[in-house]
């Protein structure tokens, strides 16, 4: 039976060989599953072949490739470049066999890279060998993605000394790994410590210096690196020292004294460079400089500092040590000179000069002054003058009990005297308004005493009778001179004889000088207070009080009522005109009829004529009537003409009663004839050859007759005319 049955598998087998069919339904349910950053398990359900062929390309593109029937190919379960056996007939580079077989429904495919995009794809086939028929319509299609991960992260020190450092992790990684966490080692034993994406994680190392390795960790990483490390530096916060026994000049003196100090840095095995920074403890600026090399400008004892700031590639890195100690600088010995007696000032007048020369201190043994003056002394304290004027250079050199020595120079000036004498004050004055000037020798001084004297000017009023004292001081800054004049002021007369007087009445006028101290002379001769006058007239009057002197005057007129004659009344012929006088002697006024106040009225036509004539004594008036004729009495010239078309005053001609032109010429000013005629009523019409003269005073001459009884009167006549434009 056994028998039986092996002989009808066999012959079934040979049946099913003989006729291989090509498979009619593709795979289906074709997925991923288990992504990885380096591998995914595809996942499928059988179609009706023996077996499955699955093809795999880099990229979002299907494959560019199709088996052929009556091939065989190997696979390899990884996506690899090297050891994949090709398609016989050949394919693309980059498209692989990852599997063959007929057995599970599913694969795993390795050896890939993260986050990068492969698409596989599935044929059915009937697992003949290199007989073997494809399913190639319609083969199932998938894309993947494998996962990523990029571990990051970045260090900020905000201080990297050892004791007081602190860091800061900011973790900057990304993943499409699905609930990815991180966590820090910071390699001191403190333990991890979380650290999600984007947050910043602070840390500090306590008793710890040099590189320490900080280690980034994500989990789960699914193949990808799942590790990421970073280097600290920790500095030592002691990076220096003050070696005191090379540092043996900590205490100078004053004089001459000069600091150097070298600070010795701490061996550590970081690379690093430093920065300096000195505080001498007195008013100099910092210095940068290594070593302090520094003088003092004063005695007293110094509190030195020193920050080392240490720097990593030419960066700082806030890790600061401080180094203090201390220097004495012992004072000079010649520190509390005073130079007197006005310790203020240097300079003296060489009247009287007197300088106070003086070393304060208390510890010396040894003192010598040097006047500059060829002149010296050993005393402490020593008074001394100058003979010369001029600037002198003292020297003091003093030793002092602690060993230091100083010299000291100064300087002090001897001047010339200054001088306050003041001239243009006299011993007397009449007091009057009137200004004195002073003149002083040296301007810029004050004046004091007697009157008030304005400045600048120097000037004063002698205006008040007295005896006065004026003092006169001119300083310096450092000399001063006064000087001292005296002076009077007398009484100046004050006559007062009183108004001008008129006198309407005969007799005389009594003058009164109205003044009774002093001697008297009046202009008259006389010598008395008080004088009689008659006749009008001015006069003077001179009191005298001592050396003053002043005088007055008065005018005096002897006047009666004003007298007032116009004359008849009068007859004037056309041309000519009349002046009315009505002026009278003294102070008197005048009104006519048309508000006129002076003496003389002039008179050109017919009417009245009145004036009202009052002085001291009275008022007078008269009145007067005046007819002026049609007809020239004779000859009539004007002295100006306006040849302007205007037809008035338009030509100048020789107007008259009963003349007769015999010739008539008009001259320029050189003597040329610019007009002639010989003809009655013919005039100048301002023209010369047709053309305008020029507006100007011109001369002109007339040669005329007049009847004279049974006789003719030949007559000529001369003048200017101005010619008007």
């Amino acid at each position: 039976m056994k028998k039986l049955c092996a002989i009808w598998l066999l012959l079934v087998l040979s049946l099913s060989a003989a006729n291989a069919t090509r498979p009619s339904i593709q795979a289906s349910n074709f997925t991923v599953s288990q992504i990885t950053c380096n591998s995914v398990q595809l996942n499928f359900a059988y179609g009706n072949g023996l077996a499955r062929i699955i093809v795999a390309t880099e990229g979002t593109v299907a494959p560019n490739f199709v088996p052929v029937d009556d091939n065989a190919y190997t696979p390899k379960p990884y996506f690899n470049l090297i050891g994949n056996t090709a398609p016989k007939y050949g394919t693309p580079a980059n498209c692989y066999i990852v599997y063959n077989a007929n057995g599970t429904n599913f694969v795993k495919i390795d050896s890939l890279k993260p986050c990068t995009d492969y698409t596989f794809q599935i044929y059915e086939h009937d697992n003949n060998g290199n007989t073997t028929l494809y399913n190639t319509s319609m083969a199932p299609l998938i894309t993947v993605t494998t996962y990523c991960l990029n571990l990051s992260f970045k260090t900020l020190f905000k201080d990297s000394c050892e004791i007081r450092n602190n860091y800061e992790f900011t973790n900057f990684s990304t993943s499409t790994i699905p609930g990815v966490t991180y966590s820090y080692d910071f390699s001191d034993g403190s333990g991890t410590v979380n650290g999600p994406v984007g947050s910043t994680v602070s840390h500090s190392y306590v008793n710890r210096s040099g590189v320490v390795l900080v280690k980034l960790t994500a989990s789960p990483s699914y193949g990808c690196l799942a590790d990421v490390y970073d280097k600290v530096r920790i500095y030592p916060k002691r990076v220096a020292i003050i070696d005191h026994t090379k540092f043996v000049d900590s205490i100078q003196c004053l004089e001459s004294n000069y600091f150097v100090v070298d600070p010795k840095p701490v061996a550590s095995p970081l690379a690093k460079s430093f920065t300096y920074r000195w505080f001498f403890g007195d008013s100099s600026d910092i210095d940068i400089l290594r070593t302090m090399k520094h003088s003092y400008t004063k005695s007293g004892v110094y509190n030195v500092m020193l920050e080392l700031l240490t720097n990593v590639n030419q960066k700082p890195t806030n890790c600061k040590d401080t180094l203090r100690f201390s220097i004495e600088v012992l004072p000079s010995p010649v520190g509390r000179i005073t130079i007197g007696p006005d310790t203020t000032k240097r300079a003296q007048c060489i009247k009287n000069n007197q300088f106070i020369f003086n070393n304060r201190d208390n510890n010396l043994t040894y003192f010598k002054w040097y006047f500059g003056d060829k002149d010296s002394s050993s005393l402490k304290t020593v008074a001394h003058s100058y003979k010369d004027t001029g600037t002198f250079q003292v020297i003091h050199v003093a030793y002092a009990a602690n060993g230091c020595k100083g010299r000291d120079t100064n300087y002090v000036s001897v001047l010339p005297d200054i001088s306050a004498n003041f001239k243009g004050l006299s011993a007397e004055y009449c007091s009057s308004n009137q200004l004195v000037t002073l003149i002083p020798d040296s301007i810029g001084g004050v004046f004091s005493g007697g009157l008030p004297v304005a400045s600048p000017g120097y000037t004063f009023s002698p205006n008040v009778v007295g005896s006065y004292t004026l003092k006169y001081v001119f300083a310096t800054k450092y000399c001063k001179d006064s000087t001292v004049q005296s002076f009077k002021v007398n009484p100046t007369p004050k006559p007062a004889i009183g108004p001008d007087v008129v006198q309407c009445l005969t007799g005389a006028v009594t003058l009164d000088a109205n003044y009774t101290i002093g001697s008297y002379l009046w202009n008259t001769g006389a010598v008395t207070q008080t004088i009689g006058v008659a006749n009008s007239g001015e006069y003077i009057v001179k009191v005298t009080e001592g050396n003053c002197d002043a005088s007055d005057t008065v005018l005096v007129v002897f006047s009666t009522e004003p007298i007032v004659e116009l004359g008849k009344d009068t007859s004037v012929c056309k041309g000519n005109g009349l002046i009315l006088r009505a002026t009278n002697p003294g102070n008197s006024t005048y009104l006519w009829q048309d508000g006129s106040t002076d003496s003389l009225y002039y008179v050109y036509n017919s009417g009245k004529y009145s004036v009202v004539v009052t002085n001291a004594c009275g008022t007078s008036q008269d009145s007067v009537f005046i007819f002026f004729q049609n007809d020239y009495c004779d000859l009539f010239m004007a002295t100006a003409f306006s040849p302007d078309n205007d037809l008035l005053n338009a030509i100048f001609k020789p107007e008259g009663k009963n003349m007769t032109v015999k010739l008539f010429q008009i001259y320029n000013r050189w003597g040329e004839i610019v007009f002639e005629t010989d003809q009655d009523n013919v005039g100048w019409n301002g023209q010369y050859k047709g053309k305008a003269c020029e507006q100007d005073l011109y001369l002109w001459k007339l040669f005329y007759t007049t009847p004279n009884g049974r006789y003719i009167k030949k007559s000529n006549a001369s003048g200017t005319v101005l010619l008007l434009r």
